[in-house]
């Protein structure tokens, strides 16, 4: 369990915005990646890890050496939230048995820097013989590694699919034809289906509406008989999970496709989609929206980062304004109109 892979495939493409690669930390024995937490003094979490897909929830970076060759790990995508021994700090009594690992910015602390070493000869011994003469347990087959009462799934691979009546979890794409109950052109959980439906619009256009195209977000012209163009707001998680300034988290799921937005890579890289299950709580589908910044539009920013808004990519007048296709991407507060954003119901 103390042993683990740093996964560098997505290094030479994905660096946070200092320029440090990425990578990802999956745990020998379990198959799982450590994986982004809701915020600053959240726990960071386990999920199962598929090389093949970019992740960017489960990728991290190194800083600069902060001294003695330590450096810090922190989101690749927010690096001001850093792993942190939380409560490991000599004021608060060191680090014990069973410390926490939470995210939380640069204090300058001991329990912030870490070190990612190759295990020693020591980590590769055959284990000491048995104490007081006792029988040993068997040795596993010669082509399996001992795990903790289990075998490890082989290399680092998720779990199969689940079956096609359940709804889609972590990583899987939905059943074909949607949930069921769902109609034609209504992909959305059956704990969805029936919620009231909303347009979001943007202040640099508002004759065009966030829309779903060859499975990217978009902006396109505002068509009320679009299912792409209507979204459910889900607030479910909205009274527990808050982003620094207070404001409520909710996901934004797409009525035709079942799918939610999720966060960036970072500053410039395109949201993209994934399925949404409501009934579990992933950090990287959460969004919230900020204090009125001009005739009740707000940004749009990640929960555990809200320097990083939705921004119509290059929907500015500068560069000639929202189009039929306007990317949207993540970017820092510039003012600007295509920063600007509403979250309407459709009008009966």
């Amino acid at each position: 369990m103390q042993h683990w892979y740093k996964d560098m495939r997505h290094s030479t493409r994905v660096k946070d915005e200092e320029g440090h690669p990425a990578f990802a930390l999956v745990n020998r024995a379990t198959g799982l990646a450590v994986k982004h937490s809701l915020g600053q003094s959240h726990p960071v979490k386990l999920v199962p890890y598929n090389p093949e897909y970019q992740d960017e929830s489960v990728l991290w970076t190194e800083s600069k050496d902060v001294g003695h060759g330590f450096r810090c790990i922190r989101m690749v995508n927010n690096i001001y939230l850093n792993l942190d021994a939380f409560h490991g700090d000599k004021s608060h009594g060191g680090v014990h048995d069973g410390t926490t690992v939470v995210l939380w910015e640069w204090c300058k602390g001991d329990n912030q820097c870490w070190k990612i070493l190759p295990w020693g000869p020591e980590a590769y011994a055959p284990p000491p013989p048995p104490a007081y003469g006792h029988q040993a347990y068997p040795p596993p087959p010669p082509n399996r590694e001992p795990g903790h009462g289990y075998h490890p799934a082989p290399a680092f691979y998720p779990p199969q699919p689940p079956p096609s009546h359940d709804e889609p979890g972590y990583g899987y794409r939905p059943p074909p034809g949607g949930p069921p109950g769902a109609g034609y052109g209504n992909r959305l959980p059956r704990a969805l289906a029936s919620e009231p439906t909303v347009r979001i619009l943007c202040r640099a256009d508002e004759a065009y509406s966030l829309t779903v195209r060859n499975g990217a977000v978009c902006l396109a012209p505002t068509n009320p008989r679009d299912d792409f163009q209507h979204w459910v707001k889900d607030m479910r998680h909205s009274t527990s999970i808050k982003d620094e300034e207070g404001y409520p988290a909710f996901a934004l799921v797409n009525k035709a496709t079942g799918e939610a937005i999720k966060h960036s890579l970072g500053q410039s890289h395109p949201v993209r989609l994934v399925p949404y299950n409501p009934e579990y709580l992933d950090e990287s589908v959460l969004w919230t929206e900020s204090k009125d910044v001009g005739h009740g539009f707000r940004c749009v920013r990640m929960v555990n980062n809200i320097y990083l808004n939705f921004d119509a990519f290059h929907g500015d007048k500068d560069h000639g304004g929202v189009h039929d296709g306007t990317t949207v991407v993540l970017w820092e507060w510039c003012k600007g109109d295509n920063q600007r954003w509403k979250i309407l119901p459709w009008c009966k």
